[in-house]
């Protein structure tokens, strides 16, 4: 079934389902990548949002583990079936499988939803400098595209600027020349509009955002290494930890690294902190980075 198409901006209006009953959603609105399948986060997102949906209230978002299957099809609709996997005292976990049209069946997610308990609390630093404001860098639409020329070997990132999210990279001359990437890179993200007052959107919205530039770090390290030779590059798989709530239209520092690319399959690893310093979530990504044929 064919879908409205979306206005690249408000990403509460993506993530709006429409409820078919008995556990079923289906997506609106489809958001395409350059290569004509839907953007990672798209399915993220609303994989994210069928869940919660089907949670008791006041259980906020904790995990989301999620296997993309196959690609899925920006212009059709993305049907979501969620089950219950466990209903206790303190925890809620839902199981999330989503298909399109001809029945491909393109993600498999389980989420976990929580009630905050009082408990013990610690979390690592910032890597941010202090006194870095993300307002004042950079914005991405506006980064010297010298500096992006090479990295359309990378699946074509340089290109990839989605109205959706605000995305500032710090010292973009340094992070973006392939003489200096060592398998880490940071930046700062957000959604560009504002989000309602609803803890499920926020969850959500940051399931969105959370496939932005996550696997940099894997495959910037080996630009220098291609000799002119593309990769091809798809997610395979995808988690997420929320430690604290998150508000998805507040600026978050993300800090990447990649201990590890081999046989085909990179890994990146991501930190997620918000202004004052705290840690927010945690994230994983590996992904397919093999020589395009």
């Amino acid at each position: 079934m064919s879908q409205a198409v979306w206005n690249e901006h408000n990403i509460e209006k993506l993530l709006k389902l429409e409820d078919l009953g008995g556990g079923r959603w289906r997506s609106c609105h489809g958001d395409a990548n350059l290569n004509g399948r839907s953007y990672g986060g798209q399915l993220l997102g609303q994989a994210m949002m069928a869940a919660l949906m089907e949670v008791p209230a006041g259980r906020e978002a904790s995990m989301m583990q999620f296997l993309f299957l196959q690609g899925a099809m920006p212009q059709e609709s993305v049907d979501f079936q969620v089950t219950v996997l466990q209903e206790g005292k303190r925890f809620s976990s839902r199981h999330v499988r989503a298909a399109q049209g001809n029945g491909r069946t393109v993600l498999d997610a389980q989420v976990t939803c929580a009630l905050p308990l009082d408990a013990p609390a610690h979390g690592t630093p910032s890597t941010a400098p202090a006194g870095e404001r993300p307002e004042d860098l950079t914005p991405f639409c506006e980064v010297d595209p010298a500096l992006l020329h090479n990295i359309t070997l990378l699946g074509g990132y340089s290109q990839d600027r989605k109205p959706s999210i605000d995305f500032r990279i710090p010292d973009p001359e340094r992070q973006l020349s392939s003489t200096h990437m060592n398998g880490r890179f940071r930046f700062w993200m957000r959604a560009a509009h504002a989000l309602p007052d609803d803890v499920r959107v926020h969850s959500a919205a940051f399931a969105y955002l959370s496939d932005w530039w996550l696997n940099f770090s894997a495959l910037g390290l080996h630009l220098r290494g291609l000799d002119g030779r593309a990769l091809y590059i798809s997610s395979l798989n995808h988690g997420l930890w929320l430690h604290r709530s998150i508000l998805a239209d507040q600026w978050m520092h993300v800090d990447c690294t990649s201990p590890c690319a081999a046989a085909g399959r990179g890994l990146s690893i991501g930190a997620v902190h918000d202004i004052e310093g705290r840690t927010l979530a945690s994230m994983t990504q590996e992904c397919l980075m093999a020589y395009a044929e």
